[in-house]
């Protein structure tokens, strides 16, 4: 249990934990390959609500943390984590809107606020691709931020409110969206993506922060998830806030770059297998059963 400021009660909550598979990404078009370890994080279910811009709401945290009021460990999320929360409903065949650890996106709190959440995770255009520019595959290649972290490139797809069809699930960003007319049985999250963001004058660099939020709130359904990477990291909102996370951020590691995608994709299977084997002899059944999800 935590005591939490939630602006302006104090709060205590339990943290609910989750378990991050291990993931892999390949981007043909870019010659490069990523892997991301399992890993347990544990998250909040409620927002903490700052109506700040991200690096304001940084220093929130560090002051909460400075006055004692949180571990030194606590954290944002990053939209991986969203969606491995997403996928761990998915995979109980529940909706994944329907989660608790949601209810702020649509308004299902005391003070029926819909509330935005700010994650550790940002989208920077490398040099040489800006204005809109698209590679081969009709993608915006950007540029992976953790934090302040330069955490590897991923390939983003068109916004404009589309479907999320299928999601990176190294990174979290979505790698393939349509326009699917409702219903989209199957499908919960949409993506608005700003391909020619503004400068960010205190990175230097043209970023857009990466958030989470409810969308197109219907009757029928009581709306659909949402991830923005639309604002500057520099830009605040008044339901604008974070999500404390406690637990180790995983490292993404760079498989490969500029190999054949075949060979990319063996080295994956490689570390994969290995990683498999050890486990095997070192953890618990029911451990290995979750991490890999048998």
């Amino acid at each position: 249990m935590i005591k939490v400021n939630y602006m302006p009660t104090q709060t205590e909550i339990a943290l609910n934990a989750f378990e991050a598979p291990r993931a892999t990404s390949v981007y043909p078009s870019m010659g490069k390959a990523y892997l991301r370890h399992a890993h347990s994080f544990s998250v909040s279910p409620r927002l903490v609500r700052t109506g700040k811009r991200y690096y304001d709401s940084q220093k929130v945290l560090a002051e909460m943390i400075e006055r004692g009021e949180l571990p030194a460990d606590a954290r944002f999320m990053t939209q991986a984590e969203g969606l491995d929360i997403e996928n761990s409903y998915k995979a109980r065949a529940e909706d994944p809107r329907k989660a608790p650890e949601f209810d702020d996106y649509f308004g299902r709190n005391k003070d029926k606020s819909y509330l935005c959440e700010l994650t550790l995770t940002g989208l920077r255009v490398p040099k040489g691709w800006e204005n809109g520019r698209v590679d081969t595959d009709g993608k915006y290649p950007r540029i992976l931020l953790t934090g302040d972290k330069e955490d590897g490139e991923v390939g983003v797809p068109v916004g404009n409110g589309r479907v999320i069809v299928e999601s990176d699930g190294v990174s979290g960003i979505p790698i393939e969206t349509r326009e699917i007319v409702w219903p989209h049985e199957g499908y919960h999250s949409h993506w608005h993506f700003n391909a020619t963001p503004s400068l960010d004058k205190i990175s230097g660099h043209y970023d857009v922060a990466v958030g989470r939020g409810g969308y197109w709130r219907l009757g029928e359904d009581e709306g659909c998830l949402n991830v923005i990477a639309y604002c500057s990291r520099s830009v605040a909102y008044s339901v604008d806030g974070f999500r404390l996370v406690r637990g180790s951020l995983p490292e993404i590691e760079i498989v490969s770059s500029n190999v054949d995608v075949e060979q990319i994709r063996q080295e994956i299977f490689g570390k994969a297998r290995a990683e498999f084997a050890r486990d095997v002899n070192s953890i618990p059944a029911a451990e290995l059963a979750r991490k890999y999800q048998l």
